[in-house]
């Protein structure tokens, strides 16, 4: 993979790369702490924090084959953190669904941060707060736009 032109880094890509990496390792140890791998913790947070999920869908967020998310499921089924349910909305179809120790997993893994920006948030005052998230969330589209444009 080609080194990007040091001439086109900025303070700003800098910032983010760091950031990327700081959530990286957070969630690496959040993953190693529970004993799953990477994607089965992307996974649990998806369904924890979005709610039950097909498998087709769950595997598109994780960019993982069929096969793969039938594997992870079957992986996080055998350790009790999620089961496969009949989809209400078409009982030939399954959804999966985050069972209470991943939902503990994920509160317990997240609290310090929640609480830490909770307390950004109270210092930066209601107007600068969310204008840190918007900014947030813009440089989230922008990652994405990268990501859909890379060569």
């Amino acid at each position: 993979m080609e080194q990007p032109n040091c001439a086109e880094q900025s303070p700003l890509s800098d910032a983010m790369r760091s950031f990327q990496g700081a959530i990286d390792r957070f969630d690496v140890e959040a993953a190693g702490r529970l004993g799953v791998g990477r994607n089965d913790w992307r996974a649990l947070r998806i369904l924890v924090e979005n709610g039950p999920q097909a498998p087709r869908a769950l595997g598109a967020a994780l960019g993982l084959t069929s096969g793969s998310v039938t594997t992870l499921i079957d992986r996080l089924e055998a350790r009790g953190l999620v089961r496969r349910d009949r989809d209400p909305a078409d009982r030939r179809a399954l959804i999966v669904a985050a069972l209470m120790p991943a939902r503990r997993a994920v509160t317990v893994a997240y609290a310090p941060l929640f609480a830490i920006t909770g307390r950004l948030a109270q210092r930066l005052g209601q107007e600068r707060s969310h204008a840190a998230a918007k900014q947030l969330v813009d440089l989230a589209k922008l990652v994405d736009w990268a990501r859909d444009h890379a060569p």
